[in-house]
Order: structure tokens, then sequence, then C-alpha cells
């Protein structure tokens, strides 16, 4: 047997090598970047969690217990500053690399493997090459989505899942390598699968169907040898091997949800969490939403040229590799994928990082396969081969010729120095007290970088209302009135010294401060009491992903008749 892959091993160099530079160039290009964005916010909770603030108890949000407890449990690991979070971020990347070799690692060809015997590929079945194409592209789209993206809740959980997914497949292949009737089991695998997916259900429960769908193939994959056997003995093999994939999985995933619960009880939030999922989550779900063309151009970009050769390399493909196992486990991860970015709606750049982390390493497989369809010597290659060999070697060249390294120049354009919001806006809080401001100091933003500054100051705020949206939304939403009634309790009886409002909306259209007339109450509360002391705006554009953006400006008001604020203010 012959394979056209043994004709392009200079191909294989060269794509190698420009996937490998140009995704090495990300981490060196990125270490540097500070911590911004959501990241900012879901730190300064983790913060004031150890501050003895609660979250949903006394901080009002809308994420799972699991993004706190990952959160937390990085800042130890990792440390409090940007490099550390970088650090962490890296890390994701690196587990996430791992699991793409894993899956596209060659192994022996069995029942459960990506390629069966009857597929007409002998030997041994994946490709390192796909390994390092999955992994390089994703490391590569996750660096050109900005610093904002930094550690995003949704990329843990696609790391998780992906990682999951390649200890199920692992599984498989043990079972496939020894005897058919009696397969062995690896429990620590199975419990690997189970204490990850167990994690990503802890960040967005909506991930809970993946994981039941994935172990339901698995256990089907598992089982086919007995079933097919007809011998009662064989099949209680079978089945003792399947309790001993499916126990340990069930406990590890258990044990997740056990130390959630324990994170609510030890904090006294578990009633003002289940109230939240009523109010606040519900509500957060509605806003920002994007129309449906939009979303699906959105969740693939800027993979749009791979996806549409690969559509196209699918009905040239052999009938058989639908059948297989592992190929299914990653299909399901695609469909779950695309649905989770269609019900949330709002297009986010980090909202595709789970479709990316299944569809990646199966189109990488897809093509590099079709690379190598071999062939007996005498006979000529049939047009379908030679189509769809002619596709790969194009997806493969725009994928690693093209994509990855003008990802590598477009990180490295990005202008993460110029932080000029959090500069001028902690430069101004020192003026007026600095450390002193602790517990009396409100922003009223989301993820702009007003609370990025409370964080890096070490300032407790005032109240517990940390996310804009929730005052300056619609009044006829329970999570609107009961946060406005919460906040204005809290400001009447004690009134924060400085209040910072920044500029836009989160989630919204409104910009220019428009938004304090989305609650006019609020609005004659600043103006009757408080004092316009700064108005800040931007006179430079920032680059912090691919597209040029003026970053957020603030206003700050000072407490009327505040001495210790006016002395700070003329200097007295």
């Amino acid at each position: 047997m012959q394979s056209t892959a043994h004709r392009t091993p200079y191909f294989r160099l060269a794509l190698a090598i420009s996937l490998a530079v140009s995704a090495l160039l990300f981490f060196v290009w990125s270490w540097r970047w500070p911590l911004v964005g959501d990241a900012s916010l879901m730190h300064y909770i983790a913060f004031l969690t150890g501050r003895g603030w609660a979250p949903y108890r006394d901080l009002g949000d809308m994420n799972m217990p699991g993004s706190y407890m990952v959160e937390i449990a990085a800042m130890r690991v990792f440390g409090m500053g940007a490099l550390a979070w970088r650090l962490f971020d890296f890390t994701q990347l690196a587990i996430a690399s791992a699991a793409f070799f894993v899956i596209a690692w060659p192994h022996p060809v069995g029942a459960g493997s990506l390629a069966s015997s009857a597929s007409g590929i002998s030997g041994r079945a994946g490709s390192k090459l796909a390994g390092l194409f999955a992994a390089s592209l994703f490391i590569l789209v996750h660096g050109r989505d900005g610093l904002a993206q930094g550690g995003q809740r949704d990329l843990t959980m696609a790391v998780c899942l992906i990682a999951a997914a390649a200890c199920l497949m692992l599984v498989l292949r043990r079972a496939a390598t020894t005897d058919a009737a009696a397969p062995k089991a690896v429990p620590w695998l199975a419990a690997a699968f189970g204490l990850l997916s167990g994690v990503a259900v802890s960040i967005k429960p909506s991930v809970l169907p993946l994981s039941l769908a994935q172990l339901v193939l698995a256990v089907f994959a598992l089982g086919a040898p007995g079933a097919r056997s007809g011998n009662p003995r064989q099949q209680g093999a079978v089945c003792a091997t399947l309790l001993r994939c499916a126990v340990p999985a069930a406990l590890a995933w258990l044990l997740v949800q056990a130390a959630v619960v324990a994170f609510l009880l030890r904090e006294h939030a578990l009633a003002a969490f289940l109230a939240g999922l009523h109010t606040i989550v519900p509500y957060y779900a509605s806003l920002g939403h994007r129309p449906l063309g939009y979303i699906l151009l959105h969740s693939i970009s800027p993979l749009l040229p791979l996806v549409l050769i690969w559509l196209a390399l699918l009905p040239l493909g052999s009938p058989q590799w639908w059948r297989d196992w592992e190929r299914n486990i990653l299909l399901a991860g695609v469909l779950f994928g695309l649905i989770n970015c269609i019900v949330q709606a709002r297009a986010l750049p980090y909202y595709r990082y789970p479709l990316l982390a299944f569809l990646l390493p199966l189109m990488a497989l897809d093509f590099t396969r079709a690379l190598s369809i071999p062939r007996a010597a005498p006979q000529p290659i049939p047009l379908r081969t030679r189509a769809a060999q002619a596709l790969a070697v194009i997806a493969l060249s725009v994928g690693g010729f093209f994509l990855a390294p003008q990802s590598a120049i477009l990180i490295h354009r990005y202008r993460w120095w110029q932080t000029d919001f959090l500069t001028s806006l902690e430069r101004n809080l020192d003026q007026l007290g600095g450390p002193a401001l602790s517990g009396h100091i409100q922003c009223i933003d989301t993820n702009r970088g007003c609370g990025n500054v409370l964080y890096n100051l070490r300032l407790e705020p005032a109240t517990g209302m940390l996310s804009d949206f929730l005052i300056f939304g619609s009044s006829d939403a329970a999570a609107v009135r009961e946060t406005r009634a919460q906040f204005s309790q809290a400001i009447m009886a004690k009134p924060p010294q400085v209040i910072v409002v920044t500029s836009p909306l989160y989630l919204g259209t409104l910009d220019d401060y428009r938004k304090l007339d989305r609650w006019p109450a609020f609005a004659s509360y600043l103006a009757d009491r408080y004092t316009l002391r700064t108005q800040w705006s931007p006179t430079r554009t920032e680059r912090w992903w691919s597209r040029e953006e003026a970053p957020a400006g603030y206003r700050i008001y000072v407490l009327r008749g505040n001495s210790a604020i006016e002395d700070q203010i003329w200097g007295k």
C-alpha cells in the first residue's frame, strides 16, 4: 500500500513549522497583557469574597458558582496579578493542546477508534499533524480575540469539555486493544471524565446534555462487543466493564456538585443563588441579542474558509467515518457548541470556544485523513480521491500558511500598554484619598474598568451592586426592581463618599452617560447630593483586539459636605 502522504514530507514539515512558530509567538507577545475585561471583574468578586462579601447574598451577579470557585482556586495557585492570570490562561491553552494531541495521536485501530478497519485505513488512525493544527489555531483564535478574553469562563468550560472527551476516548481505546468480549476499563480515566464534566457543568449547567450524550456514546461503544457475542458470560464481562467506568465517572461528577453546594452553604448564599436563578439569570439572558445570521457567522470566525472547505470535503469521505465512536463524540461537541452560541444569542467572542474546541480537531483529522488516503499502487487514483486530497491541501495551507501567521501578526499589533482609562482613574482616586476610600466608593459600571481599578487599589465598594445593567434596565424586570431597591436602601443609609459613573451601558446601546436617564430617581440623587469632580474622556483609541475602539469615559462625583474629600480636592 502506498499513500500520497509519503510524497508530501516537505509540505508537512513547512506546515508544522508555520503552525508551531505562530502559536509560540502568541505566548511571547501576550505575556505582558494587563488584567482587563470580565476577568478583572471576576477577580474583584473573588477578592471581595476573601474580605467577607458573599456572591449572590451581597454581590448580585448572574455567573454560576463554578466560575467563582475556579477563579478563587486560580488566584490561590497562580497569584493575584496580571502576570499570574496570563499564566493561568497559558495553562488552560496547554491543557487544551494536550487534549487535541491525545484525540489526534496515532493509535492502534480498534472498535472504538476514529477509524475502523472497515474504513480502508490500515495500521494506525490519527495524525500528529492534526493535533498541532487544531492546537495552534485554537491558541491563535483565542489570542486574536484580544486582551479581555484571557481566562474567560467559557474558555475554562471548553477546556474541561475537550479534556473530558479526550479521557473518554482513551477509555475506548484501552477497551478496543483488549479482548473484545471482556474489555478492560480504566477507572481513573473515567473518573477524570466525570470530574472535568462536573467542573464544566458548575460553570454553565447547559453543558449537561453534552456530557450525557458523550457518556451514552461511550457506553454503546463499550457494550457493542458483548451485545454482538450473544454469550451471557461475555455480556456479563462487558457489563462489569461498564460499571467500572460509569461508577467512577458518576462519583467524580457528584463530588464536584457537592463542592458547589458546600461553597454556597459556607457563604450562606444558597437561598440568594436560587432566587437569582429566577430573576437575574433570565433577565441577563434576555439582553444584547443579535440576529441569527450574525451569530452563525461569528461563531466560526475567522475559520469560515476552513469550515466551507470541510463541508465540501465531507461528501467525498468514506461513509464509515460517520460510524466511528470517537468521531461521534466530537460531532456531539460541535452540535452542542453551535446550539450554545445560538441560544446565548449575543455572539460574544468567548461564547464560541466550546464549539471551536470540538470543531478544530474534527476538521483537522478529516483534512489529514483525506491527505493520506491510501491506494493500491497499480490502480489509478479515483477522481473523488483526488478532489478530497486537493481540498485537504488547500485547507491545511489556508490554516497553516495564511490564518496562523496572520493571526500572530494581528496579535503583535495589539497596543496592550495603552491603559489610559485605568491609569487616569487610578490617579484621580489616589488624589481623593486612595486607601481611605475603601468601603466608601461606588462604581456604576460593569466591566469597562472601574472595578478593575478598585481591585488594583484593593478598595472595597460601598455596596454590592457591581453591574450597571441591573439598575438601568427595564423596570418591568424583577431583577432590576429588586436591585434598585437594595441599592437605594444601601446608599441612603450610608452615602458613598465617591461615586464613579462610566459612560456606556453594558450590553446596551446607550453611551455618553445616557444610561442615567433610565433611572431618573438616581440621576436626581446624584444632582442633589453630589458634586461632579472630574469628567474624563479618552483622547485616543485603543486596540486591545482586532478593532480600534475608544475606551469608556468616566465621571467622578463627590459627596457634598464631606470635609475630608474637600480637603483632598483643594489641597488643604
